[in-house]
């Protein structure tokens, strides 16, 4: 499938130029992440194609539709297995954060979302069920923002992010004033794909810094 993807992008690109390139790039890092969210957006773009273009994503779009296996999710289940203790998982993309709740809760874990559209009260909520409760939490990007999760010593980047910045920051919601234990980190990475690129960057990134 991430083959599939990556020759409609190049093909595209060919095509119409880099200048629509970074929407192209997002689908290449959503089928790292989940077929799901690859659909949607895929659907999304197909609204405003024709011709070779709408034929070649409705093929891409009905291969996916044949994905049984998230192998990613595969390893995350495997690794929180070996963890006893609270997470927080970090998801670049909302369908991505239902499925991976979907599956989370199908191997018997309680699981809580955190994302940008919460309201202040709300996020508050949240954190203190997540605290006192919910073995897991699934986070958007926006979602990790503004509050701190000291009691929580596990974080795994389901999805990277290119900004250095925002990996700290996550790692910042766990790791800072009042943390009694050492932090760790897990990153998951589809080798041969572009996030093996990303992850490459952001080394290169932070170690400059």
């Amino acid at each position: 499938i991430y083959e599939q993807v990556t020759r409609f992008v190049k093909d595209r690109g060919k095509r119409y130029g880099l200048q629509n390139a970074l929407p192209l790039i997002t689908l290449q890092r959503e089928v790292c992440s989940s077929f799901l969210a690859t659909a949607l957006t895929l659907e999304k773009m197909m609204a405003g194609l024709d011709g070779e273009d709408l034929e070649q994503a409705a093929a891409l779009l009905a291969s996916l539709a044949k994905v049984k296996q998230n192998s990613k999710c595969d390893a995350l289940e495997k690794l929180i297995a070996e963890l006893d203790d609270k997470i927080i998982i970090f998801t670049e993309y909302k369908a991505s954060q239902e499925y991976i709740r979907y599956r989370l809760e199908r191997a018997g874990y309680s699981t809580l979302a955190f994302d940008g559209t919460l309201s202040r009260g709300k996020k508050q909520w949240i954190r203190h069920m997540f605290q006192k409760d919910a073995q897991i939490l699934v986070s958007t990007e926006s979602g990790g923002e503004g509050l701190n999760f000291q009691f929580c010593n596990q974080v795994i980047n389901f999805d990277l992010p290119w900004n250095p910045m925002r990996l700290e920051q996550r790692i910042g919601r766990v790791h800072r004033l009042g943390q009694t234990r050492a932090v760790h980190i897990f990153n998951l990475i589809t080798k041969d794909t572009i996030e093996e690129h990303i992850m490459y960057l952001l080394h290169q990134k932070i170690n400059m810094f």
